[in-house]
Formats: structure tokens, sequence, C-alpha cells
């Protein structure tokens, strides 16, 4: 009989954690900035101990919405080749500034919402949470909205190297050099969960199908159709604020 592979989510412990979000507090923003309509999303990878990476982006999007895990459309299945590269197959975890996706782009505005007490502190305390129960090794941010949420970490451990990399959705003549410059940094901070995935070939001037992988199965919940997070693609579009539309390619 083949192993279902699926994550089967928090235990306890996180799962208080998580309902314990200010969800009031993006809800009832004075900004109007944040798309609540769908509820947020928490985290994608290990709750626990193992973790040798930890990952931050910004917000999440429509297949993030739908599969309720971080980084899992095209800008996530470009980040899981690069954990690939340097040997990770799932000693990771991966949080974002915000729970909720944000209207437009990081702003003066939207940087000082992720500096706010209510979404600071929370953040922090997962941030926290995770790295007390792992011996991290690295930390990874995507973007600068990414950038100010660890900068702004007072407890981030110190001596873990934290690479700052272009967030994977900006033009490719902007990421790829971006993330050649860290690539060896990135490997040598790291021990891989596996020797035989390590490829620091440098990447190429555009993205290519090589260059992106699925999310691995045990990263989304169970019953998810396995095109989702697969194909090297995003699989939803909003459609205004209250309509996701989800296609399928099949």
């Amino acid at each position: 009989m083949a192993t279902v592979k699926f994550d089967k989510g928090p235990n306890a412990s996180w799962a208080q954690t998580f309902l314990a979000a200010p969800h009031q507090h993006y809800i009832s923003h004075p900004s109007g900035r944040f798309r609540t309509e769908f509820g947020p999303v928490y985290y994608r990878g290990r709750l626990g101990a193992g973790v040798k990476v930890l990952i931050v982006g910004q917000d999440p999007s429509t297949d993030e919405i739908l599969a309720q895990r971080n980084l899992v459309g095209s800008a996530g299945q470009r980040v899981q080749r690069l954990l690939n590269k340097i040997g990770l197959k799932k000693s990771y975890v991966m949080f974002n500034t915000f729970l909720f996706g944000i209207k437009g782009q990081m702003d003066a505005v939207m940087n000082g919402a992720a500096l706010e007490p209510a979404i600071l502190n929370y953040r922090n305390g997962l941030f926290d949470m995770a790295a007390g129960a792992s011996g991290l090794q690295a930390i990874i941010s995507f973007g600068n909205g990414a950038d100010l949420a660890v900068a702004n970490w007072p407890a981030r451990p110190a001596g873990v190297p934290w690479l700052q990399l272009t967030h994977p959705s900006a033009p490719d003549n902007i990421v790829l050099p971006n993330w050649n410059a860290q690539l060896n940094a990135l490997h040598a901070a790291v021990t891989p969960d596996s020797v035989a995935l390590v490829d620091t070939t440098p990447y190429g001037a555009a993205f290519g199908v090589n260059d992106v992988t699925q999310i691995p199965r045990d990263d989304l919940p169970f019953g998810l159709p396995d095109w989702h997070g697969a194909g090297g693609g995003t699989r939803s579009q909003r459609n205004g604020d209250n309509t996701i539309n989800w296609t399928s390619p099949q």
C-alpha cells in the first residue's frame, strides 16, 4: 500500500498559538489594506524540532489561501527548488510578515502596520516558538516586508546567518543575480537533509522549468488536489474581494 503523505497540521500547543492571532486587529485595521475575507494563512513546513531554516515571506495570495499554507504558488515553487539546491527536503518552517494578504505592495503604510505592537509581537512570538524548538542554522527573508520583520525580531538567535533574498515574484533579472550571489553562502550555512540533492550550479538569466519544483505533499493538507502547488504556476486568481477563481489544469 502506498504511503499517503500530507501535513497533519499543528499540534495542540501550536493550534492554541494560532488561535490567539490578532484577527480583529487585521479586520478592523484603519488602512483597509488587509484582505481578510478568506481568513489567515499561518505557516508551511515543520512545527517543532528539526527545523534548520526559518523562512519569512510577505503575505499570502490565493494559492496559499486555498491550501492554507504559505508559499505554495509560483513563487513558492521557486523557493522550494532553491531549498532543494542546498539539500533541504523538509527541515524548514515558513511564516509571513502578515497573516493576511495585502492590497498593493509594501509601502510606508504597510511598513508601519508591520511594526504595530499587535502584529509585531504576535509575529515575533511565532518566530520565538519556532526557534526555541530547533537549532536554527539560517534565516532567509524574501523581500522588503520580510526583511523588516526579521530586523525587528529582538530574539533573533545570535550567530545564525540571516540571508536577505529578493522576493521570487520580482523580475527574473533582479531575482536571479541576487540568488546566485548568495547561493554558496546559504549552502555553507545549512547541513543538507540529502547530499544528493545539492546543486549549487548558478541560475541562468531567467527561471526555467528546472528552476521550480512542486510543493511536497508532506507540507499540504490531506485531500488537496495533486496539481495544486505543482506545475510551476499559480492555480488561482482573485476576482474582486470576495471571489477566488480556482482552475484545474485537467
